[in-house]
């Protein structure tokens, strides 16, 4: 199961005391990854977005740095649960349940999704319109069997048309996204997307 995944690779950081991890979520969705950002900073480790590099991956790695009290925040936690497996007695989420927040970390776990939801949406354009504009030189290989007739190539016309439609109604969609998420974190006071130095 993706959930076990992920803290397995928390657990690995949190033990040898990694300046950073990358991790990329198996499961769709950011609202479970989101809960995952906040186990991860309960132990010292911060959401800071896409790792560097993989920004045309459909499924990109994300990027966590370690804190500076990340030792005493992982020796708190466990501590205060030292006969009950990780898994099962997370920080922030319903015992037994993995990923599933409790609601006194709900208000953090929506902020982190909202810096993720940001994150996404800065991929959206660039990735998309990319593969957008290589469709064209595939239709004209696929057109080179049958012949180019004008039939077939107002056909392959209408298909980049629908694509590049669609294309501008998600990039429509996923701006409208961008600004509710944007407005949500600037109302909680968190300045997103990280400053380098973070």
């Amino acid at each position: 199961m993706d959930e076990r995944h992920l803290v397995h690779e928390l657990m690995k950081a949190v033990s040898e005391e990694a300046p950073e991890f990358a991790v990329r979520p198996r499961f769709p969705g950011l609202k479970k990854f989101a809960a995952f950002a906040y186990v991860a900073e309960r132990f010292g480790y911060r959401y800071l977005g896409h790792a560097p590099g993989n920004a045309a991956l459909n499924n990109p790695y994300f990027l966590f740095r370690r804190t500076p009290d990340a030792r005493e925040r992982a020796a708190a936690l466990m501590e205060s649960t030292p006969s009950a497996p990780v898994q099962k007695a997370l920080p922030g989420m319903r015992p037994g349940l993995g990923l599933t927040p409790a609601p006194e970390a709900r208000r953090e776990v929506d902020l982190l999704y909202s810096q993720m939801v940001v994150d996404a949406s800065g991929r959206y354009s660039p990735r998309v319109l990319s593969n957008i504009l290589i469709l064209p030189i595939v239709m004209a290989i696929f057109l080179a069997f049958p012949g180019y007739t004008v039939g077939n190539v107002l056909i392959a016309a209408a298909v980049w048309g629908a694509f590049f439609a669609l294309y501008l109604v998600g990039l429509g969609v996923t701006r409208a996204r961008r600004k509710k998420h944007l407005a949500h974190l600037t109302a909680a006071g968190v300045e997103w997307p990280p400053r380098v130095d973070v």
